[in-house]
């Protein structure tokens, strides 16, 4: 089990940077509901699915999105301990997936099959930008340059690599199911503009309720300082180019990312490293 000591991370882990620290952040305000929703959608389409190898790979994505969820929402409690009190984002943050996000069996069975295709699309395209944001971040030198606390970024890599593994699952599934281009492109143009809103909300939200900011809110220059300091994605990457190759036709997310470089970074993360050594003792 993958675990990760906080005792030592500054709410501000990247070294006099509250807004890069903060726009990450957002990630462990945003991933454990998140993830909890993904496993629920996916097991909802787990008895449809008819290819036995997608069928395997359910179950390895489940337990590694239980583990992510878990992962973030420990680090929730450390920003609590420093004065950052996130239960109230994350509580509207479920009561908008539990709202939009889930099974409506009143619904005649053909509109039940294209609500599920629907909610698994939109999956399949945060997946995507999971996927990009996994990639960016075990290549990015930004952070390491800047000093950022080595455990965040052990974390922020050991989930990413672990994004970019199962990358295709959630798509593949969408694809058993028969779910068309059609779809996929509607939820990509319905995902990407709430998956924006819900982050530029938490970045004010953490923003404004960290003690050590005095309430500062964040500015479209920081991101464009962040961006070429290589801190953070840039917004041309993020808000442009990542939706519209996910819109391409063709489009399959195991051309997305290296699968080489996140088993290369999941073999030495220290935390990954601590936890194969626990299971051998």
């Amino acid at each position: 089990m993958v675990r990760f000591d906080w005792s030592g991370t500054p709410a501000h882990w990247v070294p006099g940077d509250p807004f890069t620290s903060h726009v990450i952040n957002v990630l462990h305000l945003l991933l454990p509901p998140g993830e909890r929703w993904f496993i629920r959608v996916v097991k909802e389409a787990l008895p449809h699915v008819k290819d036995p190898a997608v069928r395997e790979a359910v179950e390895p994505f489940v337990l590694q999105e239980s583990w992510h969820a878990w992962a973030h929402r420990v680090v929730l409690d450390h920003l609590a301990d420093k004065g950052v009190d996130t239960e109230p984002f994350t509580e509207a943050l479920e009561r908008y997936l539990q709202r939009f996000g889930s099974d409506i069996p009143s619904l005649p069975e053909p509109a039940r099959r294209l609500w599920l295709l629907q909610r698994l699309a939109a999956v399949a395209a945060i997946e995507h930008f999971t996927a990009v944001l996994g990639q960016w971040v075990l290549q990015t030198q930004g952070l390491d340059n800047a000093g950022a606390d080595p455990v965040m970024l052990d974390l922020l890599r050991w989930h990413g690599a672990e994004e970019v593994e199962h990358r295709s699952l959630v798509f593949d599934v969408f694809d058993d199911l028969s779910g068309g281009y059609a779809t996929r492109a509607l939820a990509m143009l319905f995902a990407a503009p709430a998956l924006t809103w819900w982050w530029v909300r938490g970045v004010q939200y953490l923003m404004a309720r960290d003690p050590a900011t005095g309430g500062a809110r964040p500015k479209w220059p920081d991101w464009l300082r962040s961006a070429r300091q290589f801190r953070l994605p840039g917004p041309w990457t993020l808000l442009v180019t990542t939706p519209l190759r996910y819109l391409r036709p063709g489009h399959h997310p195991s051309g997305e990312a290296s699968s080489d470089l996140a088993a290369a970074y999941l073999s030495r993360s220290p935390a990954a490293t601590a936890a194969r050594a626990a299971g051998a003792a």
